[in-house]
């Protein structure tokens, strides 16, 4: 009989014995082993092959293992809709099962089992839900009820609250996110343990520097008798999730709606939230003078300065350059002069932190260089141009940045400048800054407006200067040769230097 291919490569993709197997499920494993051998078969309507399903489920805590299973499903041509967490463990049973029994596409009841094992109470005003994997369906299920530009309000008693996190629950609220344009807000205790800090970093990152998802934070209690997240969908239904500290036992969610009880809970909630300290400031472009002083603190005051920047960096212009594109947007002479002055004081300033040896890393694509060429403009956010919204530099200006990049290379030492083939898409359209110890900032213009969030919080700083590291590793050694990024950049520049010049004789 053919081996379990399926259940023995989830196994080994969350790296799970046998033995680990059996004693999470209750199952002889002797009985395992044979069922990865083939030498038995899992069938799908079997009360074991909903025991197994169920556990793997819980494991898939992570976005990685949780779209690695959506690409396991995908491959296996299934057509339900494996986006829904109120069909994956159907999905999982039929992936580990080997008879060519087909279960019916029903997402909520599966066997008996499930029936005891995650039972709904509901009536009038309740709901409960047992299991991560049952609460997030329910979730889902108020996602979809949501209007466009609603708001979600979060509360978690902990940042140790593991639910947050949960795969099940975290790739459907930021899809949510997404299509519905809902608000969302999360304030988190703080318990001081950066490792389960990270981790809601990791997950919700492309949403935090988006703005997205807004998080504020206030230090709770150092250990809690249990971890609780309180969801409160205004005017609806307040969710209330509640883990064990130990963490081994499943969470259990209410879903309430009595009114009187949603309307209190806001209140609490807008209390709260007024006294939490906002995990990043977010600016849109109506605030241009305060996007200019966070710029101006990273590139002109001391500390070591680390970019990666999905475009090229007007900081490298010549004065001269500079005010040339100035001037082709900008007629009258007063406003000209003031914004030819700024520049003049950044520039300066960044000189002379990098003449006095302050340490400076960029990263930018070669796939936008590229770009650049195909197009012959650089999209970036107007701020950079002292202007509100979008600016669309000139291949001319986006020449003469390159000529800046090779000039500082050749200068400065403690410059250093690497070029991937393509950018992480969680840089798209974005420009991340991380300022020594003290701040990390990103300018997000994927959106209708550039958005600009900062922040000075010390663990936010530690977990984007990781994350620059990781991307700095993939080009450091070959790719981070002085001679050999110079020599991509005079090329590209021969490359415009071509377009120019056509452009001239057309």
């Amino acid at each position: 009989m053919a081996e379990n291919v399926n259940l023995k490569t989830v196994l080994a993709k969350f790296e799970l014995s046998n033995l680990d197997l059996a004693r999470a499920t209750g199952l002889d494993p002797s009985l395992i082993s044979r069922y990865i051998s083939g030498n038995r078969k899992l069938k799908r309507s079997s009360k074991q092959a909903g025991d197994i399903a169920e556990f793997l489920l819980t494991l898939a805590d992570t976005t990685e293992r949780f779209e690695w299973l959506r690409d396991q499903f995908e491959n296996a041509g299934f057509s339900m809709d494996i986006t829904s967490v109120m069909s994956m463990k159907n999905n999982m049973i039929q992936w580990i099962s080997q008879d060519g029994e087909v279960l019916a596409d029903i997402p909520n009841e599966i066997s008996e089992a499930d029936e005891t094992a995650e039972e709904e109470v509901t009536d009038r005003n309740k709901r409960i839900a047992f299991g991560a994997l049952q609460i997030a369906a329910s979730f889902e299920e108020e996602f979809r009820g949501l209007q466009k530009d609603e708001t979600i309000d979060f509360f978690l008693s902990s940042d140790r609250m593991s639910f947050f996190t949960n795969a099940a629950f975290s790739v459907n609220l930021r899809k949510t996110v997404a299509e519905r344009n809902v608000s969302v807000n999360v304030v988190i205790g703080m318990s001081g343990d950066t490792r389960y800090f990270s981790k809601i970093i990791e997950t919700y990152m492309g949403e935090m520097v988006s703005g997205k998802i807004r998080f504020y934070t206030f230090f709770g209690a150092t250990r809690n008798v249990a971890e609780q997240m309180f969801a409160i969908l205004r005017n609806n239904k307040v969710v209330i999730v509640t883990e064990t500290s130990v963490g081994s036992a499943c969470p259990v969610g209410a879903f309430l709606n009595d009114i009187d009880f949603v309307q209190e809970m806001s209140q609490s909630f807008d209390a709260t939230y007024r006294y939490s300290q906002p995990l990043f400031n977010i600016y849109n472009d109506e605030y241009v003078r305060s996007m200019i002083e966070v710029l101006y603190t990273e590139y002109c005051l001391p500390g070591a300065l680390c970019v990666v920047k999905d475009s090229v960096n007007p900081m490298y212009m010549s004065f001269e350059s500079y005010c040339r594109v100035l001037r082709k947007d900008n007629a009258d002479d007063g406003e000209y002069a003031w914004k030819c002055n700024e520049y003049r004081r950044f520039n300066d300033s960044f000189e002379s932190m990098m003449a006095n040896g302050m340490p400076c890393r960029e990263i930018i694509s070669l796939k936008r260089l590229n770009k650049i060429l195909a197009e012959g403009k650089c999209r970036m956010a107007g701020v950079y141009f002292l202007t509100k919204g979008f600016y669309d530099l000139d291949l001319q200006g986006c020449r003469d940045i390159l000529v800046g990049y090779i000039d500082y290379l050749n200068k400065y030492p403690n410059f250093s400048l690497l070029i991937l083939d393509d950018l992480p898409e969680l840089h798209s359209s974005s420009c991340w800054h991380v300022k020594g110890t003290q701040s990390v900032s990103i300018n997000d213009w994927s959106g209708d407006a550039p958005v600009l969030c900062q922040s000075g919080h010390a663990a936010l700083v530690q977990e984007f200067q990781k994350h620059y590291e990781s991307i700095w590793k993939r080009g450091a050694g070959s790719l981070g040769n002085r001679a050999y990024i110079i020599s991509i950049l005079k090329n590209v520049i021969r490359k415009m230097d071509d377009i120019l010049e056509n452009e001239k004789t057309d």
